[in-house]
């Protein structure tokens, strides 16, 4: 083998037009292909960095009066306590806070959740604690949990920063925990802190007014285990009957429940495969183009092919040199490609907007 690699060396570097042509064209194929398969990988197919993943599920409601689709306080609020199939549920909202109180202020999206948020999602903060059902309510102390990267940023990831307080948009609140560098909420758009939502059911439930109650993108919930997606809409399909039916409302609200993959993915499967689809062809044409020239080489070299014939090589000997010299392109041009796809991939996340579900993620994945 040794001999083969030292002569397919010297026969590609006495070629060099061709040896250049075939590796530049398959490490594009390969180098586009790398790079779009990584954002794929990162988006679609890669699981939730989160317990369980299948089991996580988005849910929303529609009614006939209003447009589009949400979830009110108050009916999450019955969700939670009348359903059969959750183990948990959350709520969340989100916003932008003015951090202050260091040599410049700092602008940092957060989010208001409910207390249940955490639990649900399985993660466990790194210093401190998640917040307790109380702090949920109206007129609760004010709390705040931070993201790794915040702390470490603005904070120098000072160990000591539990239970001291910290001003945002001119209020203060009590630091209670440090989420881990391991965890990112990115639904619909990636934070860096987390608060307590103050909710609360008014006394008459109503049909909901934006006016009147608190309307939300959402919920997320953890199914029980062997609980199906049929079984909890069936749940709270029946929940939102009887609501209606109490109120007076008529028709009841439809509830939508979709694996929490698919709600933060939305829309970009589609245009994630064409796009990946549209990459390996590119690859397969340039594989067929190389294949063309290794034939149209291989005219050239049918005196040389014939001479070490006459000299005693048999078939499978003249295969494992062709074979030899093949894979040395494949390995010059795989290298090349993985090097532009490291560069494509740098290039995707600077044009890329932020807020892509998932898509800071992305990274040349080298077990696949």
């Amino acid at each position: 083998m040794l001999n083969d690699l030292r002569y397919a060396i010297r026969t590609l570097l006495k070629s060099p037009g061709f040896t250049t042509v075939a590796v530049i064209t398959l490490a594009l194929g390969i180098g586009a292909n790398s790079a779009i398969f990584s954002v794929v990988n990162a988006v679609l197919l890669r699981p939730l960095p989160y317990k369980d993943p299948a089991r996580l599920v988005w849910i929303t409601e529609s009614f006939p009066q209003f447009i589009g689709e949400a979830v009110t306080a108050p009916h999450f609020l019955e969700w939670q306590e009348q359903n059969h199939v959750f183990q948990f549920m959350a709520i969340s909202s989100y916003s932008d806070f003015t951090l202050t109180g260091g040599d410049q202020p700092d602008r940092v999206l957060g989010a208001l959740v409910s207390s249940s948020f955490f639990p649900l999602l399985g993660v466990q903060p790194v210093l401190g604690r998640t917040f307790l059902a109380e702090e949920n309510r109206p007129g609760a102390s004010r709390v705040v949990i931070l993201g790794y990267s915040l702390w470490q940023r603005r904070f120098g990831g000072d160990s000591n920063l539990i239970g001291k307080p910290l001003r945002l948009n001119a209020e203060t609140y009590t630091v209670v925990g440090v989420m881990p560098a391991t965890f990112q909420v990115q639904f619909p758009v990636p934070t860096e802190m987390w608060m307590p939502l103050a909710i609360e059911a008014p006394s008459q439930p109503a049909l909901p007014k934006p006016q009147r109650v608190l309307v939300l993108p959402g919920a997320i919930a953890r199914l029980k285990p062997n609980i199906t997606l049929e079984a909890a809409r069936s749940d709270l399909d029946t929940l939102a009957r009887r609501i209606a039916l109490r109120d007076s409302q008529e028709p009841a609200g439809q509830v939508r429940i979709i694996p929490l993959n698919e709600q933060l993915v939305g829309n970009l499967r589609s245009a994630l495969l064409v796009l990946l689809g549209a990459v390996s062809f590119v690859l397969l044409i340039g594989c067929i183009n190389v294949a063309n020239l290794l034939l149209a080489r291989a005219v050239t070299r049918q005196k040389e092919l014939a001479i070490r014939t006459t000299l005693g090589a048999g078939r499978l000997r003249l295969i494992r040199q062709l074979f030899t010299e093949s894979l040395l392109l494949v390995i010059l041009s795989g290298a090349l490609g993985l090097l532009l796809a490291s560069w494509g991939v740098d290039l995707l996340m600077a044009i890329t907007p932020r807020d892509l579900p998932r898509v800071q993620a992305t990274a040349i994945d080298g077990r696949r």
